[in-house]
Formats: structure tokens, C-alpha cells, sequence
């Protein structure tokens, strides 16, 4: 009995493809094959995101003001909180909507309740290599109300599966983006 090789399935796989795709009546079958494809790459790509592709994606999508909030909230001027590795606590204005945070101080983030209603977006620095056996417990974040983002933006050379990794209890409630910024 012969087995078919990868090249042959592949041949077969595209043949099929033009098939559905080649008759109208086939509307059924072309979503099925497209809900297929969306849970495969759903389950294939990593659960963050690289923030240029995000800003794209939803410009794409024609979602101009969310856009727009998310530049705001990554590279506008606005009240915010620094938190150090060593636990010190700082706040800038008033009604802070960005906490930025090492990855080694994520875990022990001391905010006031106050401070943690109105953020928005927390952006998490991996500044070493060291930092990449380090994880990210989202659960850390579950008394921010108004949270919506979480960036990771790491200074050392990394994937996004090695990111991914980082990221622990994951419910899907903030949409996770990373960017890799080596020297700037």
C-alpha cells in the first residue's frame, strides 16, 4: 500500500480549494472552509499580538476611533503610574490611564484602589534576557476595571512565542500586544 507524500496532499488540498471556490452555489461550503481556516489560525498564532499589525488591522476593519484611543493610550501625553522594580509607586496627574511596569514588579504591584480604576493600558518592559524566565500573571490585573490593554515591549532580542509564554492565566478580557524594540 503506497501513502500519499506531503507534495500530493498538497496538490490535493489546492484542487479541492479551487473547487469550492470556482461555483457560486458553493456559498455554504466557502464559509465552512473559511470558519475552519479562522479556528485553525486561531489556535496556530500566538494570543498576543505585534502592536503595528493591531493599529493596521483595525484601520483595515474601519475602526478609526479605536485606533486612534489605542495611539493615544501608546504614544499620547496623559496621567500615569510608574512602578519600579524595588515596589516604589509613582503617579503623574491626576486620574492616571497607563501604569507602566517592569515585568519583575508586575507581581507585586501595590496600587491604590483609586489609582487602579481609570487605567487603561499597562505596559510591561522586558529590559533583559533574564527577564524572559520571568512570567506575566494576568490575574495581577483582575481589579482594574477599565482595563483594556496590556503591551509588552521587550529591549532584548525575542519571539513572539517566547512572549507568549510569558503570559499566564489568560481569559481574554484584555487584548495582549507586543512589540520588540532593541535600542530604541
Amino acid at each position: 500500500m503506497r501513502t500519499k507524500s506531503t507534495l500530493e496532499k498538497a496538490v490535493k488540498f489546492v484542487s479541492n480549494c479551487k473547487y469550492i471556490f470556482s461555483f457560486k452555489k458553493n456559498i455554504f461550503q466557502k464559509n465552512t472552509f473559511f470558519i475552519l481556516l479562522f479556528l485553525l489560525t486561531a489556535n496556530v498564532f500566538s494570543q498576543t499580538e505585534n502592536v503595528d499589525l493591531y493599529i493596521a488591522n483595525l484601520e483595515n476593519s474601519g475602526q478609526i476611533a479605536r485606533r486612534d484611543q489605542l495611539k493615544h493610550l501608546l504614544y499620547g501625553l496623559q496621567s500615569a503610574v510608574y512602578s519600579s522594580p524595588n515596589g516604589e509607586i509613582k503617579v503623574y496627574g491626576e486620574k492616571p490611564t497607563a501604569l507602566f511596569s517592569s515585568i519583575q514588579s508586575i507581581n507585586t504591584l501595590n496600587l491604590s484602589a483609586h489609582s487602579k480604576k481609570d487605567i487603561q493600558i499597562v505596559t510591561i518592559k522586558i529590559d533583559s534576557t533574564s527577564d524572559l524566565n520571568q512570567s506575566i500573571d494576568l490575574n495581577a490585573f483582575s481589579d482594574f476595571e477599565n482595563l483594556k490593554y496590556i503591551f509588552i515591549i521587550s529591549q532584548v532580542p525575542t519571539t513572539a512565542s517566547v512572549i507568549n509564554n510569558l503570559i499566564k492565566n489568560d481569559s481574554s478580557k484584555y487584548t495582549l500586544m507586543y512589540k520588540i524594540s532593541i535600542g530604541g
